[in-house]
């Protein structure tokens, strides 16, 4: 059997990402052959990830990548634990898979997962980042833009939320970026772009949830009235949730709409992402 020294010892955890003592073992079973021990540590982290599939990710991170001034992408990269998100090679491939969605120009979480990436697919290196961590890792969401007008982003200091916005027209990038700032930072979550944009069944839900709301507390009213006061309460939601009519967060007096006005006739929105870790989010897009 060839010896098992420290040098080795320490090129296997460099190559695996594993601990000291879990090199020395699997070295041992591999009788001191590197490269059989490096097989015994893919089979090892494999039987581990599909113990680990089940587990919940609810901590991650969100990371963006620029192409320019005209493309972007963002991605949610998920973990069991803050301590795995903010280690640095798991910021360092979130990093990594940002740009990597944005040279493939696919939304497709699907199409990214089987994408060939650095000689191996994408689901196959987050399997290898999960046996490394020891934690259920998983790439959660994607998005891309790119064609004409601006794009750009914010991203939250704790780097779990962040949007990425695109607009038409000429504008100051710096608008971008308070739009992207405005969709992470506003209580409630922006549905659409405009109200043309909401999805369909999304509006006949909370509509019939403001039907129901007035049947139970408004029994003796007749059903016209209680249709107006429903139509009411349908046209505050649309103020709260679409995007382009909610209070600017950075000047509550201002609609996003009016913001948009001042800064020139021809500018608008013409899409936008939001990824807040953990939670399924929705996108808007100009039609």
């Amino acid at each position: 059997m060839a010896e098992i020294t420290a040098a080795k010892v320490n090129e296997l955890r460099k190559l695996t990402g594993l601990g000291l003592m879990e090199c020395k073992g699997l070295l041992t079973k591999a009788e001191g052959d590197l490269e059989r021990a490096l097989t015994l540590a893919k089979e090892q982290g494999l039987k581990h990830a599909e113990k680990r599939a089940g587990r919940a990710a609810k901590a991650g991170r969100v990371e963006v990548a620029l192409g320019g001034s005209d493309r972007g992408a963002m991605v949610e990269l998920n973990s069991e634990t803050d301590f795995v998100a903010r280690n640095e090679e798991f910021r360092q491939m979130a990093k990594a898979l940002a740009e990597h969605v944005l040279a493939l120009g696919s939304s497709e979480l699907s199409a990214v997962l089987e994408s060939k990436w650095d000689g191996k697919t994408v689901r196959e290196a987050l399997t290898e980042l999960n046996a490394r961590t020891g934690e259920n890792v998983g790439l959660a969401r994607v998005v891309q833009f790119a064609g004409e007008g601006q794009v750009d982003y914010y991203i939250h200091h704790d780097g779990m939320k962040g949007a990425l916005v695109q607009m038409s027209g000429p504008c100051d990038p710096g608008l971008v970026k308070d739009l992207a700032m405005h969709i992470v930072a506003t209580p409630i979550k922006p549905l659409a772009v405009r109200r043309e944009e909401m999805p369909e069944a999304v509006v006949a839900e909370q509509k019939r949830i403001f039907l129901t709301q007035i049947a139970t507390q408004m029994a003796d009213k007749p059903e016209p009235v209680r249709e107006k006061i429903a139509g009411g309460k349908m046209d505050a939601w649309y103020k709260e949730t679409v995007l382009l009519e909610q209070e600017f967060v950075k000047d509550p007096s201002k609609r996003i709409r009016e913001v948009l006005a001042a800064a020139g006739k021809d500018l608008t929105v013409s899409r936008f992402a939001r990824f807040f870790v953990g939670e399924s989010g929705e996108g808007g897009t100009a039609g």
